[in-house]
């Protein structure tokens, strides 16, 4: 891993970068080689990670025939998920200290494999409850662990880096619904599961043969009771960071490109409010993701060569805007597609862009407890908004429950001017390196 030419994890360039926020160790030198496999190593078992996680709703009304269960029961296992990923997101940062980002990312990804290959082998729906929802926690971990390992080897390129290994995700999204159904019919739902734990276990074994060299090494030889004593410290002097709170709230707080609520709500808006056939609606499903593709890169791709602080409420307030639209707009199908395009490149560019920015507010010690708690509070909030959107809609219509998501973008956005970009744009700029 040591050939091509050697590239610093920081800047060798601007000697004033290692006092910002965020520096990595000083003096580590990684190949432009090392860090191209890193970063697609992440890409491509993120996209697996989607595509294990998506491809289960394409086989749910075969299994619930199978197994007899029905909606609630189809909630409490989305509800059970959502409790069990968004608990293990927080506790990730307290493991690192003890065990290496890598060697980490690998075990978690054999226990989303593991939990992959014996959601085909349950006989009831409490076993597939089980086994669902602790394969959950294992997939949760690309998350906090995943995004601290790439910010940390690509320090002056986090806003275009991050935003493509979102891109490369959504990908494995948009494929499992295609090939989920394809292989349902082909092998039936349980043979579909054994087969894509077996290439997640591929995936997940890649991990082991690399090491993390951008942590300081001397930190390993600390007891346990130095490394638990570290790790606390790291998460209350995240807490104490004014800056990291603001991106949190940004994040935490406008709801409608998270949470599934726009897949949720829009196909009954569609269908029952303007009578359009499930073709359609099923188009404007497919396209809403596909316009979160290039929306992250484009933006992340522009925030790391100007103020990271401005993008994100430009990102914010056309996110808005956008909702808006969709919120009031008629029942012209060629405006519906062309704002859900939109609506998909603004709703999806936020995450991407408050998480580089994350890195950009805290130390590399604290990094990984940084991004625990940021998932940790941004993903309490979603089940909140698809609550009250769901009460929103019934009770009024979709542009009234649309028109307040609109609005909490308008507050995330003011929220956003009481952060600071703690990093200086870059003077040039390229494609991550």
């Amino acid at each position: 891993m040591q050939s091509g030419a050697p590239i610093d994890a920081t800047s060798t360039t601007q000697p004033e970068a290692a006092k910002l926020p965020g520096a990595a160790q000083e003096g580590v030198a990684i190949s432009n080689r090392e860090k191209q496999i890193v970063l697609w190593l992440n890409n491509v078992n993120h996209m697996m990670n989607h595509f294990q996680n998506q491809i289960a709703f394409v086989m749910y009304p075969t299994i619930s025939r199978e197994l007899g269960f029905g909606p609630w029961e189809l909630s409490l296992i989305a509800a059970g998920r959502n409790i069990f990923t968004n608990w293990a997101q927080l506790g990730y940062g307290l493991l690192t200290p003890f065990v290496p980002r890598f060697q980490l990312l690998g075990i978690t990804s054999l226990i989303y494999a593991l939990g992959t290959f014996l959601s085909g082998t349950t006989w009831n729906f409490s076993s597939f409850l089980t086994i669902r929802c602790l394969a959950s926690a294992g997939s949760s971990s690309m998350h906090p662990v995943g995004t601290s390992l790439l910010a940390s080897y690509f320090r002056e390129r986090r806003g275009a880096v991050l935003a493509l290994n979102s891109t490369i995700s959504q990908i494995g999204s948009l494929m499992a619904p295609v090939v989920g159904g394809f292989l349902l019919i082909a092998i039936g739902w349980r043979n579909t599961f054994f087969s894509v734990a077996g290439l997640s276990v591929l995936m997940a074994l890649a991990y082991f043969f690399f090491r993390d060299r951008v942590m300081d090494p001397s930190r390993r030889s600390e007891s346990n009771r130095a490394k638990l004593a570290r790790s606390k410290a790291s998460y209350f002097r995240v807490l104490r960071n004014r800056n990291f709170i603001m991106i949190a709230l940004v994040f935490l707080v406008g709801g409608a490109g998270r949470g599934e609520v726009t897949p949720t709500y829009l196909p009954l808006h569609l269908e029952r409010d303007f009578g359009f056939a499930t073709a359609f609606t099923a188009l404007v499903l497919f396209l809403y993701p596909l316009g979160g593709l290039a929306g992250p890169i484009l933006f992340g791709w522009i925030s790391d060569r100007s103020s990271r602080k401005r993008v994100i409420q430009v990102s914010l307030l056309l996110s808005g805007l956008a909702t808006l639209a969709l919120a009031w707009q008629g029942p012209d199908p060629f405006l519906i597609v062309a704002n859900v395009i939109f609506y998909g490149m603004v709703t999806h560019s936020r995450g991407t862009l408050t998480q580089a920015m994350v890195a950009d507010s805290v130390s590399e010690e604290d990094q990984d407890a940084a991004y625990s708690l940021y998932f940790f509070l941004g993903f309490f909030s979603a089940p909140i908004w698809a609550i009250v959107t769901g009460f929103l809609f019934q009770s009024y219509n979709f542009g009234v429950a649309f028109s307040v998501m609109a609005i909490s973008y308008v507050i995330a956005m003011l929220l956003m001017s009481l952060a600071k970009d703690m990093r200086r744009p870059r003077a040039r700029g390229g494609f991550p390196r």
